[in-house]
């Protein structure tokens, strides 16, 4: 009798695991029907190009592209770095960014964005707008693909504006220091295997040629510390592990990163690791950053909201 009680019990915890399964199903399916601004299946799995897919169309655009050499810049110069921008229909804090960073007589000639341009379907228009006059004023934007630059099969679109997510460049000062920049494209939480050979082979092909500072610039961050992006996109452990000790070997000064829309400071074995604020219209409170590279890389947020 025991022995009947029980199995009934398990069959009907079992029946309601299937019922809960079939039903989470169909309210993932109907979301995504009903909505343009979430893509929940891509929330769970990656539909479209793989990681080592769009590292191997990056490698093409960089053979074809080549690798920038920015020459003739002041031994400490400024770099302005935006995340999270998330554009849809708004972009006032955007225009603050371009604005800013256009009226800085002492900037860099170039910028940094480290993913999640837009928020939704289509908005890459909008946003390729109102980045349009650095390009105008002879300054550069160098970026790296965020999940949400990926959901509804978007890399074709980031791809064919902004080219490789995968890739270095050199700074070099009218006093002859270098500084070496590395995108890494963390769009789907993992770097994939193609990437992750070609960043140590080029840290440890860059590691004698006397850089004064080694950047890292990606969208994942690599310290959870908190729900706020629940399962979306982040680093599994083992590969948070392999990625700090390369690059604490390689002596990489800084890595920055976005993603969680809310900074945060940690060095970990003399790497510092720069989370930065979300610039999104929507934010309470929306901070971009300005890296001050000299000797020593300090940094400052400006709020513009």
């Amino acid at each position: 009798m025991k022995e009947n009680t029980k199995y009934n019990w398990m069959r009907f915890l079992r029946s309601l695991r299937s019922v809960e399964m079939t039903a989470s199903v169909i309210l993932i399916f109907l979301f995504t029907s009903c909505t343009k601004n979430i893509d929940i299946l891509g929330l769970f799995m990656t539909f479209n190009e793989s990681p080592d897919e769009r590292f191997a169309q990056s490698m093409e655009y960089n053979d074809e592209h080549g690798y920038d050499k920015i020459t003739g810049v002041p031994d400490d110069y400024e770099v302005y770095v935006m995340s999270d921008i998330h554009v849809d229909f708004s972009t006032n804090n955007l225009d603050r960014f371009v604005s800013d960073y256009l009226a800085d007589s002492v900037a860099a000639p170039f910028a940094l964005c480290l993913g999640d341009l837009i928020n939704a379907t289509g908005h890459f228009d909008l946003f390729d707008e109102h980045v349009k006059p650095v390009s105008d004023a002879g300054r550069k934007i160098y970026y790296t693909v965020g999940n949400h630059d990926l959901y509804f099969d978007q890399w074709k679109d980031f791809f064919s504006r902004f080219g490789s997510s995968t890739y270095w460049f050199e700074v070099q000062t009218v006093s002859g220091f270098k500084d070496l920049y590395i995108s890494i494209d963390s769009g789907n939480g993992t770097l994939g295997y193609d990437q992750r050979r070609w960043l140590e082979n080029v840290l440890k092909d860059k590691q004698n040629q006397g850089y004064r500072h080694i950047l890292v610039f990606t969208h994942t961050h690599f310290f959870k510390k908190d729900s706020s992006q629940g399962h979306t996109s982040n680093f599994n452990l083992e590969e948070t592990y392999d990625l700090l000790d390369l690059f604490d070997k390689y002596d990489v000064s800084m890595v920055l990163q976005g993603h969680s829309h809310s900074r945060d400071l940690t060095t970990f074995k003399d790497v510092v690791y720069l989370r930065v604020d979300a610039l999104e219209d929507y934010a309470l409170d929306a901070y971009y950053t300005i890296l001050n590279v000299g000797n020593y890389i300090n940094y400052e947020f400006v709020k513009v909201n």
